[in-house]
Formats: C-alpha cells, sequence, structure tokens
C-alpha cells in the first residue's frame, strides 16, 4: 500500500496538479464562453459533451510525461514497482480528478436549474472523458509524442462535429440524446486504447 501511496504523492506534486489546475480553469471559463444556467435537457447534454468532456483530455494523455526525464526513467526502472503499477495509479489519479470535476460541474448546472437526468448525464460524460482519454494515451503511445497525443483526440471531436451520428454510428461521441447506447461503445473503445496504451509504451520502453 505504501508504494501506491508514494506513487500518487509524486504524481500529484511534480506533474497531475498543473493539468488538474489548467482543466479547473477551463472549466471555470464554461460562464464566458456559454451558458450553464436554464438550459433545457439537449442544451445541457451539449455543454457537457462539447465542453466538459474536453477535461479527458487535458487529465489523461499526459500519464506517460514524466519517462520523457530520462533521468527519472532510470530511477522508475531501478525500482522494484513494476512499471504498470505506476502507469495505472497514474490513470486512476486522472480518472478521480476528472470524474470530480464532472460532478462539481454537473452540481453547479444543477444548481442553476439546467433540466438533466443526473445519472445519465454523468455516466454519459465520463464514458466521453474516457474514450476522449484512452485515444489520446494510445496515440501518444503510439508517437512517442505528447503533441500527437492531444491532437488524435481533438482530431476525433472535430471529426465528431463535422461527420455527426449518420457516418460515426456507434462511435459518435456526442450521442446523449441521439443514441445513448453509443455511450457504451465509446466508453469501451476508451478502455481497450487505453489499455493498448500502456501495454505499448512499456515495451518500447
Amino acid at each position: 500500500m505504501g508504494k501506491y501511496l508514494e506513487i500518487t504523492k509524486v504524481q500529484i506534486k511534480y506533474n497531475a496538479w498543473q493539468h488538474f489546475l489548467i482543466s479547473v480553469l477551463l472549466l471555470a471559463a464554461s460562464p464566458l464562453v456559454l451558458g450553464i444556467s436554464n438550459l433545457d435537457a439537449a442544451q445541457t447534454a451539449k455543454v457537457l459533451e462539447t465542453y466538459v468532456a474536453l477535461v479527458g483530455i487535458l487529465l489523461f494523455v499526459p500519464v506517460f510525461l514524466p519517462e520523457q526525464d530520462r533521468d527519472l526513467w532510470d530511477v522508475v526502472k531501478a525500482r522494484y514497482t513494476k512499471i504498470t503499477t505506476v502507469y495505472l495509479t497514474r490513470i486512476l489519479i486522472s480518472f478521480l480528478f476528472s470524474a470530480l470535476l464532472t460532478l462539481i460541474f454537473l452540481m453547479v448546472m444543477r444548481a442553476g436549474n439546467c433540466e438533466m437526468e443526473s445519472l445519465k448525464y454523468y455516466f454519459g460524460t465520463m464514458a466521453e472523458v474516457i474514450a476522449f482519454g484512452g485515444l489520446g494515451i494510445f496515440a501518444y503511445a503510439v508517437s512517442d509524442n505528447l503533441i500527437v497525443g492531444y491532437m488524435i483526440p481533438l482530431g476525433y471531436y472535430v471529426a465528431g462535429i463535422g461527420a455527426g451520428y449518420k457516418y460515426m454510428k456507434k462511435l459518435y461521441p456526442f450521442g446523449m440524446l441521439a443514441d445513448y447506447e453509443t455511450k457504451y461503445w465509446i466508453l469501451a473503445a476508451g478502455i481497450v486504447l487505453m489499455s493498448c496504451g500502456i501495454l505499448l509504451f512499456r515495451r518500447r520502453r
């Protein structure tokens, strides 16, 4: 248990807090970008899917970032803790941060008289967060490049807006109201991509 606490402490102190802060600032700026009060169900879903879910890219993609420091990577390899354990712990931290921010934002919107089915909208948003995060982690692992890790899920985001449900079918990221089953598909895809990304990055190193 102690090693997990140590990994968590190091990750939050040296890496995760920066991305968490950027995510907080992104969500805090939402009133300047779009309305978050007195929205109907469709408008609420749109805000959650096209804005709040972006924290998945910010929080999950940098999971491998500490290993870009060669000296740190040598230290990690010299320890007895499996590197997969390190990555999974970092991903859990990212998941908890994104789940907390999404929950708080949902509560703020609910307090602002926005219409929503709380559990349905929360799960749907988190499924999209994991899909974006999983795709970013996989892209980072394949390319070994942080920028690519950010750009690929952003490309998926743009494709979702441009192509729509008609062309993307079950992998459409914004299907909260169009087809809620898409949320289960993108959640599964995100988890698979995340797992493959971890395995691939571990082998590359």
